[in-house]
């Protein structure tokens, strides 16, 4: 957000289930997005906003243009947990600063939004 600071509104979603209590949206994580200059922080309650825009994995990073238009769809991680420069950030930049970028769509690292039966996917998503 620092690269393209005043170009674009960024909003980020935490997914907080109906019945949860003021706790779980109280996470060093959550306070860290809500210190990024331009970006607000919102909850997505029983992932409403997630099924909308067909995010199914944690971090799934979408650009529309101002017509509504999607332009970037994926990850901005290269594997779970990496931080820094890598194809999905490149991308966004590319398309913000009215570039061609390699790649409109990446793979996303993360854990599922919504409850699945992958023993490996809880284990390591698991609060």
């Amino acid at each position: 957000m620092a690269r393209i600071e005043g170009k674009v509104d960024a909003y980020v979603l935490f997914l907080k289930p109906r019945q949860s209590g003021v706790e779980w949206e109280d996470t060093e994580l959550r306070r860290s997005a809500a210190g990024i200059p331009s970006v607000t922080v919102l909850s997505d309650i029983d992932g409403v906003e997630a099924r909308q825009f067909g995010a199914e994995t944690s971090g799934h990073t979408l650009l529309f243009d101002r017509d509504g238009r999607l332009l970037f769809s994926g990850g901005i991680t290269e594997f779970r947990g990496h931080v820094g420069d890598n194809t999905g950030v490149r991308a966004i930049e590319s398309l913000i600063d009215g570039r061609a970028p390699a790649r409109t769509a990446t793979s996303v690292f993360g854990c599922a939004l919504a409850n699945r039966s992958q023993k490996e996917d809880k284990a390591l998503c698991r609060k």
